[in-house]
């Protein structure tokens, strides 16, 4: 298929813009299908253009991926669907360029728009292209004033609308989460040793340029530890994850030190213990998250027989067992 360079680069700026229509995008997909062998691809583009080429061949394969019959269970190993050879492709073309050289960091060359919010409120944000988000405290999100791209710190809840053509992109962390509409949430704090995204409803890709995308679905979440370059995918209840958006803490069969460190952020407190065997209680709860600190460390500790301490003139506190000295 015969396009000049002039048109192919408009073309790309439109679809970043959110206003490529369907032909146009179907022209540069056809574009891209005659010469997908020629490793010089993208040499002559923008790293903006080689984001909208590669968001574009995700809008491909995703839509391939609705056409065929869905997995019982998606797992990093045995995912089911064509993107894996596009995507190879699509490295050894180099059209990964901006994706693998800028995981994580916004293009300052983009118009962006910066919200984060303290360690005492939630905030509810309407994203230029209709999507909602819910950024959770002690978070900071960057977003392009037009397009659907972000770069998260934090935890935040979306809402994406849907809107076709024009794939929405999260960086998080390590990681890269493609989405054509859905509900999901991302944990994603950068003191945190991993990335978490839960699906609610929809579907959506997780990867990075060491792990071909998994996709997920509802219900379903992939985790990312960073020191050991894993990236897991299990089934959970997604409403309990995200329970923190209608003011719930919920817990279930989670450590007392990962307990720990979401109470840390909500009260802007400081949780230590006193060994390791209490840190790796396993622990399911519900609170109110306008329920006092003490009471919700309290009663946590309750389950188990152990108490606390608070540290004097500190907002410190030291979990032990009772009955045995607390160092």
């Amino acid at each position: 298929m015969d396009m000049n360079n002039t048109r192919l680069k408009e073309l790309l700026d439109k679809y970043l813009q959110g206003t490529a229509t369907e032909a146009e995008i179907s022209e540069v997909d056809h574009w891209y299908r005659s010469f997908e062998n020629d490793p010089a691809l993208t040499a002559q583009f923008s790293p903006e253009q080689r984001m909208a080429l590669e968001q574009l061949l995700f809008l491909r394969i995703s839509r391939q991926v609705e056409a065929a019959e869905p997995p019982v269970r998606v797992g990093y190993r045995s995912v089911r669907w064509a993107a894996a050879a596009a995507v190879a492709l699509l490295i050894a073309a180099g059209a990964f360029y901006l994706v693998r050289q800028q995981t994580t960091k916004p293009d300052t060359t983009l118009a962006t728009i910066t919200e984060q919010t303290n360690k005492n409120a939630i905030k509810k944000i309407s994203l230029p292209d209709g999507s909602l988000l819910w950024l959770n405290i002690d978070s900071k999100v960057r977003y392009a004033k037009q397009g659907r791209e972000l770069w998260l710190d934090g935890e935040g809840y979306f809402e994406v609308a849907p809107q076709q053509g024009t794939p929405f992109l999260v960086h998080a962390g390590a990681l890269n989460i493609n989405v054509l509409g859905t509900s999901f949430n991302i944990d994603a704090y950068t003191p945190d040793a991993k990335v978490t995204v839960t699906v609610a409803s929809g579907k959506v890709a997780v990867g990075n340029e060491q792990h071909q995308p998994a996709t997920l679905t509802a219900n379903q979440q992939a985790v990312y530890l960073p020191a050991e370059n894993q990236l897991e995918t299990n089934d959970i209840t997604a409403a309990d994850v995200s329970a923190w958006t209608q003011g719930q803490l919920i817990f279930k069969n989670a450590r007392f030190r990962d307990i720990a460190q979401r109470l840390e952020r909500r009260y802007d407190v400081r949780i230590r213990f006193a060994s390791e065997p209490i840190a790796n209680s396993v622990l399911t709860a519900r609170f109110d998250a306008n329920v006092p600190f003490k009471n919700v460390l309290g009663m946590l500790c309750d389950i188990y027989g152990f108490s606390y301490r608070q540290e004097p003139g500190k907002n410190e506190y030291l979990v032990f067992k009772k009955g045995q000295p607390a160092k």
